[in-house]
């Protein structure tokens, strides 16, 4: 009999989801994002993480779930709004959330497969028994490897590109600064080192 697995549930647009705990590297609190002009809708900003550009993607958009419902309407970030750190294609992504819930043990038996070709490119795998949002009904299961397409795939890793190219150019390096910070010494002591 399989065992339980764990699963990350949080809402987005009024939509309860999850995703194995094993796809959620970490939860971060929004920091500030660089939004760029040439970002495509699903991509609210980007930001820096341990080095690398982290695009924030916002699955009310990907997932068309602002249209699904649209009381809710389409999610805003805020100060309060949690990231969900994945890896997509072995680089970071995070993906923007309304308000995580917590992890859960699922057991198979709760679980129900969902039909691949239902869902945009068989991202959602299952549902099971909503426990964790307190408004009942149930839980998509998600497989974080499909959220995007593989073209969107390759439009995202060319926008990343061109964000790092841009965000580079900002930044000054810690021997630049020392450089630069000797030389306004050395100008306001008249020379003298």
């Amino acid at each position: 009999m399989p065992s339980p697995f764990r699963c990350v549930v949080f809402s987005v647009a009024g939509q309860a989801l999850a995703l194995p705990v094993e796809a959620v590297r970490r939860f971060l609190p929004l920091p500030r994002l660089e939004r760029l002009p040439t970002a495509p809708p699903p991509v609210e900003g980007v930001f820096r993480y341990q080095g690398e550009v982290v695009p924030v993607l916002r699955l009310d958009v990907l997932l068309d779930l602002a249209a699904a419902d649209p009381v809710v309407g389409k999610s805003v970030a805020g100060l309060y709004s949690p990231l969900l750190l994945i890896t997509w294609q072995g680089r970071p992504a995070a993906l923007l959330a309304d308000h995580v819930h917590g992890d859960t043990a699922v057991d198979p038996a709760e679980r129900t497969p969902s039909d691949p070709s239902l869902t945009f490119n068989g991202c959602a795998v299952g549902t099971f028994p909503d426990r964790m949002t307190g408004r009942g009904g149930t839980v998509t299961l998600l497989d974080s490897g499909r959220l995007l397409s593989e073209a969107e795939g390759r439009l995202l890793d060319a926008f990343r590109a061109t964000a790092e190219r841009r965000l580079a150019q900002w930044q000054v390096t810690a021997g630049d600064d020392s450089d630069a910070a000797s030389q306004d010494r050395a100008s306001a002591g008249g020379g003298a080192a």
